[in-house]
């Protein structure tokens, strides 16, 4: 459940003048909340004569965590110029009211006329002046004005706070979202939703409507598919939440506030709660200061699919005719996640799973491995997947798949949380998923909006899994479509040919290249891989292994090596390189990932085990591919 906090607004008594604010501080932690809103149009007193210390000692006598500090002003003028008079007074009142944040609209900010550093020095400077103080952050909420409710001004302010990397020990700046106010202000609140959830601290939950030539704010529907459970599942999971529409019976805002407190995803909590942040490129900018209640982290990598339990056969042979298997975790974006995590990079999962043992061994597994799972969903009536995989002495392995209408297969937009992704400095994604579901595939594509939208990287494996596809045709055109919206695609030989009808290696990666992609890396099996961008091409050589004992995996650890690499800032040599060398260690481990290694091992690896010589480098015969394989390197 998310914090929520209970505005003195919400009790139609407050509002009419009957009871004064102060006097609702426990009545609204004995309604299930955690903090108070105060407001301040809501004193009747002068602003000299506001009681905010004894405001401050009633709601600490309620034992309410949390105060924020309504303050129905802007800080931008129509000169464009902050009213710097409204932001120390505003802070000065929150300060006697033992406030932990003020909430503000942003007004007549213009990104050109307008200037963030006014701001920032007002705030440093009121810090600075007091001997005794708690942080107190600002979130900045759209109001129903056409300039303060535009969500372009919003979005154009925090991106140019992230670049300025703002961040005090005595204050962070976030964003109140209002779902109600974007009609006010004619705007879509998922839009809204879609491009300023990564600022959003505090939700602001009415449903607004309008009749005839006025709007009116109304309590939340109930209906699933009402628009501000859309929102909610648009906005960061730990942000504080608060009803936003007036009501004359208790009984009645308990049960709106604990709708608000559950409505959402559920997560998986992990050991470790860890802050916030902000984003400004590729650069994670944390507000630790800013009290949440979050089971988020900040990520290096995230990825999404399926995972399975996979049945591996403890003797050679058919698998009709084996006895004993061995269980193991199987999927290539969970292998990928699991190599990331063992190279120390803060690597995340998204998916669902059924709620039975097979996505109970799923879960614990990738949890000890230190992969993050909050974004990882229990589906209570769709299984987890599990497959069968024989052994062999050479040559790769028969595997069965049984993962018809799995839980992972029906991951859709509903269930996206927008700004787990954004957290993360880069998505990996596979073909796999792609071929699950329609469901999958809008899935896939809104994920990659929202990357794209936060200016983060995007590496694409095709993993082509041709009996998943209904025909070969969509295959081609589906993965083809998803590849160029990447920044690294990663083919094999065997992919590349049926991708581009190519089976040269500088072809296939010119496929892409004209497409928009920024680095094609074709991998020729054993001997290494060849790479190609606009500006240089190459071919790194592979590491020398006696004895393959399991192929499954090692494309995915070629994936993992080079990625890591690319995001280390390293040439594209040695980020292939790492890629040659995991895939290496991973053929000769049985199972998908057990052969990964820490950072430490793989730079043992590279630096002391032999490698084909530059020379060797063949590219593997492709002709006799046959496309009824299940999976293809």
């Amino acid at each position: 459940m998310s914090i929520t906090i209970i505005p003195t607004s919400v009790f139609a008594d407050v509002v009419n003048g009957e009871v004064a604010q102060l006097q609702v501080a426990t009545r609204i932690a004995d309604l299930g909340a955690q903090g108070i809103e105060i407001r301040r149009e809501l004193f009747v007193e002068s602003d000299d004569s506001l009681p905010l210390e004894q405001c401050r000692q009633a709601i600490q006598q309620a034992n309410l965590l949390y105060t924020v500090y309504s303050v129905p002003a802007s800080l931008w003028q129509k000169n464009h110029g902050l009213n710097q008079e409204i932001v120390y007074r505003s802070f000065t009142e929150a300060q006697r009211l033992g406030a932990d944040a003020v909430k503000l609209s942003l007004g007549h900010y213009d990104n050109v006329q307008s200037s963030i550093d006014v701001l920032l020095t007002s705030l440093d400077q009121f810090f600075a002046e007091q001997s005794s103080v708690s942080p107190i952050h600002l979130w900045i909420e759209n109001d129903q004005t056409t300039y303060g409710g535009d969500p372009a001004h919003i979005l154009s302010f925090f991106e140019q706070l992230a670049t300025l990397q703002a961040h005090s020990q005595w204050y962070s700046i976030g964003m109140t979202f209002d779902i109600g106010n974007w009609l006010y202000a004619g705007q879509d609140a998922l839009e809204a939703a879609q491009h300023l959830s990564p600022y959003v601290t505090y939700i602001h939950a009415k449903h607004s409507v309008r009749q005839e030539n006025r709007y009116l704010t109304l309590p939340l529907p109930i209906e699933e598919k009402a628009l501000w459970r859309q929102v909610i599942k648009l906005l960061p999971n730990q942000a504080w939440r608060a009803i936003e529409f007036t009501l004359s019976d208790d009984t009645e805002i308990k049960y709106y506030n604990h709708v608000l407190s559950t409505a959402g995803r559920g997560n998986i909590a992990m050991d470790h709660p860890t802050d916030t942040a902000r984003v400004n490129g590729n650069k994670l900018l944390p507000l630790s200061n800013l009290p949440v209640e979050s089971n988020n982290t900040l990520l290096d990598i995230v990825t999404f699919g399926e995972a399975m339990t996979m049945f591996v056969a403890e003797e050679v042979g058919d698998l009709h005719n084996v006895a004993l298997f061995s269980k193991r975790l199987a999927g290539a974006e969970a292998n990928a996640a699991i190599g990331f995590a063992r190279l120390g990079l803060r690597s995340g999962w998204a998916s669902k799973v059924g709620a039975d043992a097979f996505g109970t061994f799923v879960q614990h597994k990738l949890a000890s491995e230190h992969v993050n799972l909050d974004h990882v969903q229990i589906d209570s009536e769709r299984p987890t997947g599990f497959q069968l995989k024989s052994k062999v002495i050479s040559g790769d392995p028969q595997v069965q798949y049984f993962r018809r209408g799995s839980a992972a297969s029906q991951m859709s937009i509903a269930d996206l949380d927008a700004t787990y992704f954004s957290s993360a400095r880069h998505l990996h994604m596979t073909g796999i998923p792609l071929a699950l579901s329609d469901h999958n595939r809008v899935f896939a594509q809104h994920v990659i909006q929202q990357m794209r939208a936060h200016h983060r990287s995007i590496s694409f494996d095709p993993n082509l899994r041709p009996a998943l596809w209904s025909s070969h045709t969509e295959m081609i055109e589906t993965i083809n479509h998803f590849a160029i919206q990447a920044d690294i695609v990663l083919p094999g030989i065997e992919e590349g040919q049926i991708l581009t009808g190519s089976s040269v290696p500088e072809e296939i990666a010119e496929f892409y290249l004209q497409q928009g992609v920024k680095v094609v890396v074709v991998k020729l099996g054993p001997a290494g891989a060849y790479y190609r961008t606009q500006e240089q091409s190459g071919t790194v050589s592979g590491f020398i292994v006696e004895q393959v004992i399991d192929t499954v995996g090692a494309g995915d650890g070629f994936a993992v090596g080079t990625v890591s690499g690319w995001l280390a800032g390293l040439t594209i040599e040695e980020a292939i390189t790492r890629g040659c060398a995991i895939g290496a260690l991973a053929v000769q481990s049985i199972g998908d990932h057990e052969g990964y290694p820490s950072e430490n091992e793989l730079q043992y690896m590279i630096e002391h085990h032999p490698r084909y010589p530059a020379t060797d480098i063949v590219v593997e015969d492709v002709t006799r591919y046959d496309p009824s394989l299940e999976g293809v390197k």
